[in-house]
């Protein structure tokens, strides 16, 4: 999200000379507590947040869907698997399966690599998976880009990234279609299986903020839901919400 709300802010700035937008990453947890403490007007998150379970009754706080992608699992080039079932990342992710030669796959102990904590892909990716107790031998890495970087230069890696930083230099791994049984079809990560919604990690990218708080926040959502914006959603691989 932070790569396609730089170029959001930088355009935003540029319609109007009024009101300046600073962007700080830090992941989704992270955007949701600069809310409740007043040290940020907006926070971008990947993940649906129970407001009330997370902040507490009367907190003020509202979401605005400005966009969807998916959660895509990757792999090296030479590795030989192209598809898993949800008890297969599962048994990976928790470190029941630990080397690629239980799964049909070329010998060698599987490298198995996650977000950190305040991540709202992480928080999406245990939820989906049922993962309760991490593998012992998983790697924490802090950036999609990076997850990529490793994945495509070891061939036991495996990791999951946002669907647009999905590049050539690794594999993308089928997956159940929605309400399938473990024999039923799999599929790809696409902008068509995302949107007739048989990819079953999709998700909505959304932002946080107090309602009614400030004119110039006000603002901002109502650019986000312009063309204009749209368009620049639409650029990074993202399915802009409409």
């Amino acid at each position: 999200m932070y790569e396609t709300f730089l170029e959001l802010k930088t355009d935003f700035e540029k319609i109007q000379d009024t009101i300046k937008v600073t962007l700080e990453g830090g992941g989704s947890r992270t955007g949701l507590m600069a809310i409740e403490s007043h040290s940020a007007d907006i926070g971008l998150s990947s993940f649906p947040f129970d407001l009330t379970e997370t902040l507490g009754t009367g907190h003020n706080v509202s979401e605005q869907v400005v966009a969807y992608d998916a959660i895509v699992l990757i792999t090296n080039q030479h590795n030989p698997i192209t598809a898993l079932s949800d008890e297969q990342v599962q048994a990976i992710y928790t470190g029941k399966t630990y080397d690629w030669e239980q799964l049909g796959g070329e010998k060698g102990l599987i490298s198995p690599l996650i977000r950190d904590e305040n991540s709202g892909t992480q928080r999406f990716f245990e939820d989906h998976f049922a993962v309760h107790e991490l593998a012992k031998t998983a790697e924490v890495v802090d950036h999609n880009s990076e997850i990529v970087a490793k994945v495509s230069g070891n061939k036991h890696c495996i990791g999951f990234i946002g669907f647009a930083y999905f590049t050539e230099s690794v594999h993308n791994l089928l997956l159940h279609t929605k309400d399938s049984t473990p024999e039923g079809s799999y599929v790809a990560p696409t902008h068509r299986n995302l949107k007739n919604g048989s990819y079953p990690l999709k998700r909505g990218l959304r932002v946080y903020f107090r309602q009614g708080d400030d004119p110039a926040v006000d603002a901002f959502l109502k650019y986000l839901q312009t063309d204009r914006a749209h368009m620049i959603i639409e650029s990074y691989g993202l399915i802009a919400a409409k």
